[in-house]
């Protein structure tokens, strides 16, 4: 009975580190967050939404929720990352396409929505302010940096990765806070319009040297 016992836990141990089960533990712990807030998203209430058992939860991503948070936090970050980089590209050949396509997505994108949530939490949950922060110190500040010599924005005159990227993140957050009081996504989606069209203005007129941003 002993063995039997044993070979049940590894299978079952097996099976919360699954890459479906991560993926339903990413999916529900956003979607609580987006329903409930951070402070509403418990872990019983994710691993309920998930299907799965708190335990499942420990053995994909540790015992605390920061633990899951900071994980699903990361998640989300890496993909934004890549999203900035294929956004930024065609920038570089003057094509707005996938920007203007990617910030109607992500204002209304529940986990753009965690991320505001989580970004206010860290204000006054020192442990999940530290976590998060030592997550983008460690990680995104390494990479922004060989993305800027990869494109090569640092060039005077363009605009580099980094200061896209926050330029997008703080656009994007700012939509989600205003389309969450006000769903409406015509109006939004015109915003954003507005926001790149403008941008694309601004950057014609620095590559035809027309505007000094020096200045």
């Amino acid at each position: 009975m002993k063995f039997v016992k044993l070979a049940n836990d590894e299978g079952s141990s097996r099976s919360a580190r699954s890459p479906e089960t991560h993926g339903r533990l990413i999916t529900a712990t956003i979607d609580v967050v987006f329903e409930h807030g951070y402070a509403g998203a418990t872990m019983a209430v994710i691993a309920e939404r998930a299907g799965v058992t708190r335990g499942a939860i420990q053995h994909c991503f540790g015992d605390t929720r920061v633990d899951l948070i900071t994980a699903v936090c990361a998640d989300i970050l890496e993909r934004r990352q890549r999203q900035y980089l294929s956004a930024m590209t065609e920038f570089s050949q003057a094509d707005f396409s996938i920007a203007r396509a990617g910030i109607k997505a992500a204002y209304r994108d529940p986990a753009t929505w965690f991320l505001v949530e989580v970004w206010i939490a860290s204000k006054s949950d020192a442990i999940l302010k530290e976590r998060v922060d030592a997550y983008l110190t460690s990680e995104h500040y390494l990479a922004d940096e060989s993305l800027e010599r990869m494109l090569g924005t640092t060039e005077p005159g363009a605009i580099g990765f980094r200061e896209y990227k926050y330029f997008m993140r703080a656009l994007t957050r700012g939509l989600a806070l205003e389309y969450s009081r006000r769903p409406d996504p015509e109006l939004f989606d015109r915003v954003v319009d507005l926001v790149i069209d403008a941008l694309s203005f601004y950057l014609d007129r620095v590559k035809n040297g027309n505007l000094d941003r020096s200045e």
